[in-house]
């Protein structure tokens, strides 16, 4: 890391009151080109330099999302169409370097950007006299429309995840100064659901992605506690209750983003007490109040979900047992070969797991006491969490196309097929997949987000497809990463695996012909997101090269770095 040395020029900032100082960043020779370094300021905060083709850009060190250091990623010069970015290289966070707005991902808000110059062959930087002091950077919000009382139209969104509060920032950002109204069955304002299952007991108010003073202040009307009961397409109308009084709104445009609802097992014993589901902070704060140490838990489920309850479960010095229909955690998603790995992790940290099995019937009088198999094997449990996977929200959607799992069929601008004035996102949305056209439903956040992001764009007929490469994270026992990148077809040609995986250290390809689908690293970011860049631009290397042994995580970096893109 680099030290820059403060110089004693001042200058007003262009996006604040404060005065910005001009620093020396060190001579262009110390910076390669296609690279980013980050280099500490005297004053104890830090910057991160880019250079692409001659250029150089600016910016805040950390992700505005979680925090972590942008110079582990990957930071490109651009191309097909877009502007230079930089990316973080644990959950996929896209921002632009120039602007420091967020191009894609899940953080919500941008990065500080800082304006840069070169004299007599050194790099400054013009930086608020804060930082430059060691203050913190400040996060970037694009510039956002108000409702005119001239604009008549109502644009109504369905759902109070992620994918509507993207949606409804996108519109004000565009221009949009109609009505806007998120209607949302929870008593919350939007919030981080990913984080429940990882963190039980973390408060509401610790996940909430923006405060009630910023639908406030864009003119983003919150229905909160209000359920849908009917969205006529026809007549385009909602009908909804509220205060189990009956209302009904009728709109101009319409996200659908009502999410999916947990899969409950229909077996003897289901109704009891402390069986529940995790969808919201409520079943959070109720699974925490009685995740004791010693308390006996079962987790049914051995997928994401599943594993990240019982993880934290064991954190907290729970007895857990995993109850599953597959021989190994994550089977369907990651393979055989893999999943054998989490399986052996899950008996070093003391879970059970109980695969090839499913729930017969749960015991007790009033309240569970026990967990009954197929094969009569009984569990004790003083609770149990089922995540068994959710059903998309749309039963009070008429007139629309629906697949087999009641998912709103959309075309590549997230657009309902024979309506064009209702669009879908998350969890109800099934779409076209950009490079095989297959019809896909992808329960991601990072997908929800951006499918909300690009709903509203076409909204506004920007006619703007599709096209993020699917990005997933999840961690386990505090010492395990897992990043999964594209999206493998059910039926996988061979899984090829690069690592050590009894370490828990390995990247794992899934293919199809010729092609790698999709990629999971466990502990080794940022291979994963840079894939995701490989992928974008088409340039990920064929299962015959893989078969040859000539490919290996430094040749993707490598790669990378040939189409001026810098990978740490």
């Amino acid at each position: 890391m680099l030290t820059a040395a403060m110089g004693v020029e001042h200058a007003r900032g262009t996006s604040t009151c404060s005065s910005t100082q001009r620093v020396s960043l060190g001579k262009v020779s110390e910076f390669e080109e296609a690279s980013m370094k980050e280099v500490k300021l005297e004053g104890g905060s830090a910057v991160l330099v880019h250079r692409h083709q001659g250029e150089f850009f600016v910016t805040s060190p950390a992700c505005s999302h979680y925090g972590a250091p942008l110079r582990k990623g990957v930071s490109s010069s651009g191309g097909r169409g877009g502007g230079p970015t930089v990316t973080c290289p644990l959950h996929d966070a896209s921002f632009d370097l120039r602007t420091g707005e967020v191009v894609r991902g899940p953080s919500v808000d941008g990065i500080a950007v800082y304006k840069s110059e070169v004299k007599d062959g050194t790099v400054f930087a013009h930086v608020p006299s804060e930082i430059a002091t060691g203050g913190k950077h400040q996060r970037v919000l694009k510039a956002m429309a108000k409702r005119k009382s001239s604009d008549s139209r109502t644009f109504v969104l369905l759902g109070g995840g992620c994918a509507s509060l993207a949606a409804a920032e996108t519109l004000r950002q565009e221009g949009f100064t109609g009505r806007i109204v998120m209607v949302t069955k929870e008593s919350h304002l939007p919030y981080d659901r990913v984080q429940l299952s990882k963190a039980l007991d973390k408060p509401v108010d610790k996940l909430l992605l923006r405060p009630a003073s910023f639908y406030k202040d864009y003119d983003i009307e919150v229905l909160q506690g209000a359920t849908v009961t009917k969205l006529n397409t026809k007549e385009q109308t909602i009908q909804y209750t509220k205060d189990n009084v009956p209302e009904q709104m009728k709109y101009d445009k319409v996200l659908v983003a009502t999410g999916g609802s947990p899969r409950k097992l229909f077996v003897p014993g289901s109704d009891l007490k402390n069986i529940f589901t995790l969808r919201t902070p409520e079943d959070a704060a109720q699974i925490a109040a009685l995740a004791q140490k010693g308390q006996k838990m079962i987790v049914v489920g051995g997928s994401f979900i599943g594993m990240e309850v019982a993880s934290s479960l064991a954190k907290k010095g729970c007895d857990v047992a995993v109850i599953a229909m597959e021989t190994v955690p994550f089977e369907r998603v990651l393979g055989k070969k893999v999943g054998a790995s989490f399986a052996r992790k899950l008996q070093k940290e003391g879970v059970e797991w109980f695969g090839t099995s499913q729930v017969r019937l749960f015991r007790g009088n009033e309240t569970v006491n026990g967990v009954e198999l197929e094969d009569g094997e009984v569990l004790p449990a003083d609770a149990v969490v089922v995540g068994a996977g959710v059903l998309p929200n749309t039963r009070f959607v008429e007139g629309l196309s629906l697949d087999k799992n009641g998912a709103i069929i959309v075309n590549p601008l997230l657009q309902a097929e024979n309506c064009e004035n209702l669009f879908a996102a998350g969890d109800v949305c099934a779409y076209p997949a950009v490079k095989t056209g297959q019809r896909v439903r992808i329960e991601h956040w990072d997908v929800a987000m951006q499918q909300g992001r690009t709903a509203a764009s076409n909204m506004l007929g920007k006619f703007q497809p599709f096209t993020t490469t699917p990005f997933f994270w999840s961690g386990l026992f505090g010492n395990l990463n897992l990043r999964f990148v594209g999206h493998a077809p059910e039926a996988l040609d061979r899984v090829i695996i690069e690592g050590d995986v009894s370490k828990m250290e390995f990247i794992s390809y899934y293919t199809e012909d010729d092609e790698i689908r999709a990629v999971a690293t466990v502990n080794r970011d940022p291979i994963a997101v840079v894939c995701a860049e490989l992928m974008k631009r088409g340039r990920m290397p064929s299962v015959s090269e893989l078969m040859l042994g000539t490919v290996n995580a430094d040749v993707l970096t490598q790669r990378l770095k040939d189409l001026g893109i810098a990978g740490a």
